[in-house]
């Protein structure tokens, strides 16, 4: 499992994960082409600059991140920035390449064995990444320390992560109407890990923030508070822990974005969003009270025999879970599966 160590401002914390990852420097033009394909016209130019602008007042820290990771790489950083929001491209313009999927869920307080908080995501994405996927463990020139999930050559937190104080975060994707320029889930989520310490302060710093929409984002802390903050360009919506449990897939469940959730009968969407949820609900409520590492583990291996599949092996032809990770925002620490949670082994890291 690679394991990047960056520090300093962001431009510094790019160049280094750039430099980390230069081995596999053709793995990663391959992804990005590959991604790219199919995105090109005066739509996506269009799409581009009005992001930029934005980007440039708002999202100075993730520019900066790419621009330290294009240098080390020797990539365009135009290119490079064009890749990292290609899911909002996509989705602006119905052109789906691909399913950016996941299931997450956190239990905590009376719900687990121990009372101790657990946040679980099974990360579904492009198979192209199994050999991109790191961990990295960040400490900015400002702020707290923080360890994530990512993949090589994307910004910011591209997946999952937990800081010093115990705060964890982990996104899933859903095709919504409500897109706009503002910030992506990964800038989103390293800006809340540098800044915030609890459940609260990352509400508070979600609603004001620029947003552009498209996913869930969940959230626990060390104190086993938890929630989902539904993500829209101009609307939002808060899901409130339930009995000490919280579950995400890819659709929106609050009224406010309720409708926002998009179902195109002209593309071939994921449609086993809400039967899992479903499904992750009712394991969770069965093994209330009970909820440990290995049950995580477990649930997240669910293959669905009786249901939907949880570890999904094929989404199409070029994607599935490709990780599972498990926080431990009490003690720090992390679980991490690198691959599919059924057949491949976990290894312990702490911040």
């Amino acid at each position: 499992m690679r394991v990047l160590t960056v520090q300093g401002n962001h431009y510094e914390m790019g160049f280094q994960h750039g430099c980390q990852v230069l081995d596999i420097r053709p793995l990663i033009i391959e992804a990005i082409e590959r991604r790219l394909a199919a995105l090109d016209g005066k739509a996506i130019a269009s799409l581009l600059d009005e992001l930029g602008m934005v980007w440039e007042v708002e999202g100075r820290t993730t520019l900066e991140v790419l621009a330290g990771m294009a240098t080390a790489l020797n990539l365009e950083e135009a290119h490079l920035f064009k890749y990292s929001v290609a899911s909002y491209l996509e989705d602006s313009l119905r052109a789906i390449s691909g399913v950016e999927g996941c299931t997450v869920w956190a239990a905590a307080g009376p719900a687990t064995v121990d009372g101790s908080p657990i946040l679980t995501k099974n990360r579904d994405y492009s198979l192209a990444h199994l050999e991109l996927q790191a961990l990295a463990l960040a400490t900015p020139q400002r702020g707290y320390r923080y360890l994530y999930v990512t993949s090589a050559a994307s910004p910011g937190v591209f997946s999952s992560g937990m800081n010093e104080q115990g705060l964890v975060v982990a996104d899933t994707h859903v095709l919504s109407s409500d897109l706009g320029p503002g910030l992506a889930r990964y800038s989103l989520m390293m800006e809340l890990l540098e800044r915030c310490e609890s459940v609260v302060s990352a509400l508070d710093y979600l609603v004001k923030a620029p947003r552009m929409g498209g996913g869930n984002l969940v959230l626990l802390d060390a104190t086993g508070d938890m929630a989902v903050f539904e993500t829209g360009y101009r609307r939002w919506g808060i899901v409130p822990g339930r009995n000490h449990i919280v579950v995400a897939t890819n659709h929106f469940v609050t009224d406010n974005m309720r409708e926002c959730y998009l179902q195109s009968p002209n593309v071939q969407m994921d449609d086993e969003s809400e039967p899992r949820q479903r499904y992750v609900l009712a394991r969770l409520n069965e093994c209330w009270g009970s909820l440990d590492t290995k049950q995580a583990a477990k649930i997240m291996a669910w293959h669905g025999d009786e249901g939907p599949a949880i570890c999904r092996h094929s989404l199409r032809s070029d994607a599935g879970t490709i990780s599972n990770a498990i926080f431990l925002p009490a003690e720090r620490g992390l679980l991490y599966c690198d691959g599919r949670p059924c057949e491949s082994t976990y290894t312990h890291h702490s911040l």
